[in-house]
């Protein structure tokens, strides 16, 4: 089942199955006392038991007042002027537990990333000369879809499908890939804010052979110097909170620790908890 992705009032969401959430991606302009209901109603009528929500700094007290907790905040998110804050309503206990060994992983990770935060200088590392990084255009969608169809159990969209890439492509995606040689090792799909000037950099997909070889360092590395070159305010991620390499590597990159998103995402069939990078 794939995830739906709706207007309430002005506010954009997705929602589906796969991670039994419902996400407001984009807020909108939008009467907050009337939209938080909406939004309400439509999780409890599917049975979700998360809400989360990516809202500007002025709806933060019509959200806290309705149960939600602040879980990160990103400042500048909106064209470099508003903080953006992710916020949480639990629909059930379980959802919003962790028990304490999870906790205690989740801080480890945390506390060992910002310990490695460095200056673009001491991050970059030479690209090895038998790899390349390029964005991808139509003539990569079928590598993409093989690359994907080995890299994910499931995925709340249908990405191992061109037809759907393409679609991605002409509403505000872009994607960039790590080759050796014509072999396409890695991909990221970059969702871009145009009316924010902020883009998420959303996922990678990794060739099962390729996985542990930190290939994402270069694809970052990569990726962020092609942003420098265009107008946006802020480049963010989020990570699996429990994976010491890609949290690593956004630090490396001088990425910011914005906070952590309990039990967030399903990845392999196990419930995430996610971690908040930003850049800007």
């Amino acid at each position: 089942m794939y995830d739906t992705v709706e207007k309430i009032d002005d506010a954009v969401v997705q929602h589906g199955e796969t991670h039994n959430r419902l996400y407001m991606v984009q807020a909108g302009r939008n009467n907050w006392n009337s939209l938080i209901p909406k939004i309400k109603d439509l999780a409890q009528e599917k049975s979700y038991d998360k809400i989360l929500g990516r809202v500007p700094e002025e709806a933060i007290e019509a959200f806290k007042s309705n149960g939600y907790r602040v879980e990160a905040k990103i400042p500048g998110l909106y064209n470099g002027e508003t903080a953006g804050y992710f916020l949480a309503d639990y629909l059930s206990h379980e959802r919003g537990y962790c028990n304490e060994r999870e906790l205690k992983t989740i801080e480890s990770v945390k506390t060992i990333a910002q310990a490695a935060n460095s200056n673009p200088e001491d991050s970059h590392i030479d690209l090895p000369s038998n790899l390349s990084v390029r964005k991808l255009g139509r003539n990569d969608l079928f590598a993409m879809v093989h690359l994907h169809e080995k890299a994910f159990k499931s995925y709340p969209f249908p990405i191992h499908k061109a037809e759907y890439l393409l679609e991605m492509a002409e509403q505000n995606h872009e994607f960039y890939g790590l080759f050796q040689q014509e072999e396409l090792l890695e991909s990221a799909i970059l969702k871009i804010y145009q009316k924010e000037s902020s883009v998420e950099i959303v996922d990678f997909a990794t060739h099962p052979n390729y996985r542990g070889q930190n290939l994402s360092y270069y694809l970052v590395q990569e990726v962020k110097v092609i942003m420098e070159d265009r107008p946006f305010k802020t480049i963010y991620s989020l990570v699996r909170a429990t994976s010491y390499g890609l949290n690593i590597t956004f630090s490396k990159h001088g990425f910011l620790f914005g906070g952590t998103l309990l039990n967030n995402t399903f990845i392999h069939d196990t419930l995430e908890s996610m971690n908040v990078w930003y850049l800007n």
